[in-house]
């Protein structure tokens, strides 16, 4: 089968993880359709082809796809409701050539302007690759369109995982003489994949006297980068608190498990932590945050989560009646907010009412720089 592809799998890494072939660019040539052109789907960052009588479609043809290569480049397309549908091209010589395409439904998707591949590949190319790596691994656990509503969360992961490999601070003392070529993983296990994955590991690592440890098994789960925010205006010396219902409270068989918290969520794919704090705090609270102070960037659990929380106190306005419900209905979140002035707050946090340590930490932060913040509103 000839295949002609216009959008994300034009970035030859992605196209050789989900076709399965790493030398697929020996069958490529270059080919466009007439008449049609190439646009990002609205609110989403991935391209479709649509009709248009004044533009061309460019992209490539690549030829003798086999069954297996078939079977895979299905899977990864039908996830995101593409489907194949036979038309001709031109290709590079300018002759008609019978090809397959992937497209999606009639009026199924909306176009926006035309797709800037150039820009995808150096905002997303990298994490759509890495993302398609855990994609492909599940085509034979479970349905494409399954795998499509959980590759949002896949993305994220892959973010979470390249912003690990290029946060590190090079001004800072390494205290460690260890690094990751002291680990040497054995085989790994998948038991659970979802919101979050669970994964169960076999692996040895460098022991402090120069060895390498027995095999040992570990189990962890596998989450995403998190933005948390407490917002707190300087002028009226108050902060803002949410409430919601938290399951991992629920099964500890707290008798509580609503808990007071600052503003969180995950940082999204091709957003940064202070973009997806300051989203938050608009979802979660309808408050605008107008500058962010760093506190920390750190693991809240490494040993057993590879989830990293970024920490920030969000200048904003608090005036009376800013509290109240709020929360994104399409994730059910179903969130109060409260009101604290500043005495309130600071006798709370040190009686220990507080039970969420990111609430902890960004409030014993404030209270050490409430002063100057104050002074520079």
């Amino acid at each position: 089968m000839n295949l002609f592809i216009f959008g994300t799998l034009l970035h030859l890494p992605l196209l050789e993880i989900v076709s399965g072939d790493p030398k697929i660019a020996k069958r490529i040539s270059s080919a466009m359709r007439p008449e049609y052109r190439v646009s990002r789907v609205e609110g989403h960052v991935f391209p479709m082809m649509h009709a248009d009588k004044t533009s061309m479609a460019e992209g490539v043809i690549i030829e003798g796809l086999d069954d297996a290569e078939i079977l895979r480049l299905d899977y990864y397309e039908k996830a995101f409701n593409f489907a194949r549908t036979d038309f001709v091209v031109l290709d590079q010589n300018q002759k008609p050539r019978d090809v397959t395409a992937y497209v999606p439904p009639v009026d199924c998707w909306t176009p926006a302007e035309p797709w800037d591949r150039k820009g995808w590949i150096a905002t997303y190319g990298g994490v759509t690759t890495m993302t398609a790596i855990e994609a492909m691994t599940l085509i034979d656990i479970m349905p494409a369109e399954q795998m499509g509503k959980l590759y949002p969360n896949m993305m994220a992961r892959s973010s979470s995982r390249q912003r690990a490999a290029i946060s590190c601070k090079p001004e800072l003392k390494q205290r460690s003489l260890m690094g990751c070529k002291d680990v040497q993983v054995i085989d790994v296990h998948n038991q659970y994949t979802g919101f979050f994955n669970v994964d169960e590991l076999d692996l040895k690592f460098r022991r402090y006297d120069g060895s390498m440890s027995d095999p040992v098994n570990r189990a962890v789960c596998v989450g995403v980068d998190c933005s948390i925010v407490l917002p707190y205006d300087p002028v009226r010396d108050r902060v803002m608190l949410v409430e919601q219902f938290r399951i991992g409270a629920f099964l500890r068989g707290d008798p509580n498990p609503w808990t007071i918290e600052p503003i969180a969520g995950r940082i999204d794919s091709g957003e940064g932590p202070e973009d997806a704090a300051r989203r938050e705090a608009l979802e979660e609270a309808g408050i605008i945050i107008t500058d962010l102070k760093c506190v920390s960037a750190a693991y809240p659990s490494p040993g057993s989560t590879t989830e990293y929380f970024f920490i920030y106190i969000g200048m904003a306005d608090l005036p009376d009646g800013a509290a109240g419900a709020g929360g994104k209905l399409s994730e059910s979140e179903d969130i109060l907010s409260h009101i604290m002035d500043w005495a309130d707050f600071d006798t709370a946090l040190n009686a220990g009412e507080f039970r969420l340590l990111p609430l902890l930490v960004a409030g014993h932060w404030l209270a050490r720089n409430r002063d100057n913040l104050r002074a520079s509103a």
